[in-house]
């Protein structure tokens, strides 16, 4: 009982500020974590001068990597992380949709465009980024989705050898651990990985969308099994027991006493330590605590930076398009398409009313929050371990090819106005005034909402250096709906999820569709394509899975890495990550980086002779 009231005060304090007892408890705190190298705070010593593996990027990939290669104890690890450990409320899975707006996310602007975004602050689209020990897993849904076989066949066969599903999946298989019964057993499903697989918390109104997906024709299904990848069922996620499984908790926290992996926290690279003439790199310069510092690795450096981070370094580094990098007055090493190919899954969602008290509102939370809170902390499930997104549906429009579903459908029992506009808005970037002349007639009511993802979008966008400072911002150019295919697909899928209101269950509870017109598309008739495709331009829904900057093929003119990862025509480099991807998979991109990280991790231990 005492370490959670350990918790609970230093929730408290967390809150209402610092002093010298929120200081002593958060040392405590600290030290049942990672233990960081470099930190004077918990009395660590410093780094080495030389290791034999550097990998930049704590995410998904960046974790397993770390994890793997350190198996090797003669081998000497460092793992690099710009941002810091998490905390109490990354922990908690209902936070999910916050912690967007805190230190754990890089929020990036995109430049204007004219397809998408026009309902947002400045029209903008606002790109959030995972950015602490454990990347995106930090923040994340905890959705744990593979894709559809042919998502993976489809890179083997663009001359990326080793990459087939039947290839990939030993590896989905290595990070699992199915803590789900009635799953645990399929010959699809592992108990023995450290990333920990549950249902979260469900809600009376979740299981009454599996039902509603009978009504409609629908199995309830495991949607990682590749034989049924079409019909509904309860999320699996990355949790153990009531509790976010981050990358750091599954992968780093389990080996915090391995003595040759070292983490450094609060480490933000710059570029690479690259000769120009051998083309070799050797290490990497970092800013830790204002202090510039270099580290230099013997055999490989492996950026695991993400999407954004891992392009954004090697262009620093002289590793990019000539032309752009020319422009910018950064000497060119090596001219590869760096930040082209970059894809995201984009969606809309349509919300009901209902006349039950079934649905999670922000004043129902805060009255039962204490007792929500301290159940939370012995390890029982409730609201708290709801991650909100709580069921998924895949399903087919029109335009669906073969037996792949093209719309994945999240279920949430709650709606945009249900905060009355205290956080959903912000972590969405809407504007205030789309925001209010939609949702305000609705503030705080009962209702739940169904989301859809496009899950293969034909639109590309790029990534670019602002200039060669390596402290401002990347420029993204997200390109998002200009192909027409894209609108298209997703207005199918709002038709589609509209479908699931009108049934016996939902009208049981007087369900009803919120008919109010997003605010600038009042003057088509609502419903109709014109109207869908306003509102998806307006209120564009991004789902964090972006991919493909770094792409992985055989040509250098259109791919920046081979099939082991390996830069073209750089020595001593890889990147490993969802940059990589050369198609954006129809899935949730946490569990093919997972996977990304492990078949790195033995492409390395091959190239290095120590594969057992």
């Amino acid at each position: 009982m005492r370490k959670y009231s350990l918790l609970v005060l230093l929730c408290l304090l967390f809150v209402n500020g610092k002093g010298t007892i929120f200081d002593e408890i958060n040392r405590m705190y600290l030290k049942q974590g990672i233990p960081f190298r470099e930190n004077v705070f918990l009395d660590n010593l410093p780094i080495f001068p030389e290791y034999d593996f550097i990998i930049v990027g704590s995410g998904p990939a960046g974790s397993a990597i770390a994890n793997r290669l350190s198996e090797i104890p003669e081998w000497k690890v460092l793992l690099l992380e710009a941002g810091l450990e998490g905390n109490i409320y990354n922990d908690i899975p209902l936070f999910n949709e916050y912690t967007l707006l805190g230190n754990f996310s890089i929020n990036y602007d995109v430049v204007k465009e004219d397809n998408a975004c026009l309902g947002l602050v400045d029209k903008i689209c606002h790109w959030p980024s995972g950015n602490g020990v454990g990347g995106a897993t930090l923040i994340n849904g905890m959705i744990f989705t593979r894709g559809h076989p042919s998502d993976f066949d489809r890179w083997g066969l663009e001359g990326n050898p080793g990459w087939s599903y039947e290839e990939v999946l030993p590896y989905f298989l290595k990070l699992e651990n199915m803590s789900i019964p009635k799953l645990a057993g399929s010959k699809y499903h592992s108990t023995n990985g450290p990333v920990h697989i549950q249902y979260p918390f469900q809600t009376r109104l979740g299981k009454m969308f599996l039902e509603a997906g009978k009504e409609m024709g629908y199995d309830t299904i495991d949607y990682n099994n590749p034989k049924t990848m079409i019909g509904l069922s309860t999320t699996q996620t990355t949790m153990r027991g009531v509790r976010r499984e981050s990358a750091a908790s599954a992968y780093l926290l389990p080996i915090k006493t391995r003595p040759n992996l070292h983490i450094v926290k609060n480490a933000y690279v710059t570029n690479l330590l690259l000769n120009s003439n051998s083309k070799k790199v050797y290490g990497v310069k970092f800013i830790k605590d204002s202090k510039k510092r270099t580290v230099r690795a013997k055999n490989e450096v492996i950026l695991s930076a993400g999407t954004f981070g891992s392009p954004k370094i090697l262009m620093l580094s002289g590793i990019g398009p000539a032309d752009h990098l020319q422009n910018i007055g950064i000497p060119l090493v090596a001219d590869l398409p760096v930040g082209y190919n970059l894809q995201e899954h984009l969606g809309t969602a349509v919300s009901f009313l209902i006349n039950t008290t079934d649905s999670i509102t922000i004043p129902k939370l805060l009255r039962g929050a204490p007792n929500s809170f301290i159940q939370w902390l012995r390890g029982d499930k409730g609201i708290f371990s709801c991650n909100i997104a709580e069921a998924l549906g895949y399903v087919q429009t029109k335009y669906a090819k073969d037996d792949k579903p093209d719309i994945e459908l999240l279920f949430l029992a709650t709606t945009p106005a249900a905060d009355g506009g205290a956080f959903w808005p912000k972590t969405r970037n809407i504007s205030k005034d789309v925001y209010e002349k939609t949702w305000k007639p609705i503030f705080f009511k009962e209702g739940f909402t169904i989301a859809q993802m496009m899950m293969y979008p034909r639109s590309r966008g790029n990534v670019k250096l602002k200039s060669k400072n390596p402290l401002d911002p990347i420029v993204i150019d997200s390109n998002f709906l200009s192909h027409p295919d894209d609108v298209a697909i997703l207005r199918e899928g709002a038709k589609i999820a509209m479908e699931f209101g009108k049934t016996k269950i939902f009208k049981s509870i007087g369900a009803e569709f919120f008919s109010q017109p997003i605010h600038g598309c009042e003057q088509y008739e609502f419903g109709s394509d014109e109207y869908w495709e306003c509102g998806i331009r307006s209120i564009t829904i991004q789902w964090h899975h972006q991919c493909g900057t770094c792409r992985m093929g055989v040509d250098p003119e259109w791919s920046v890495v081979d099939s082991r990862l390996k830069v073209h025509g750089i020595t001593g480099l890889r990147v490993a990550d969802a940059s990589i991807m050369p198609n954006i998979p129809g899935t949730h991109t946490m569990a093919p980086s997972y996977m990304i990280g492990e078949k790195a991790a033995d492409l390395i231990k091959e190239d290095w002779d120590v594969l057992k």
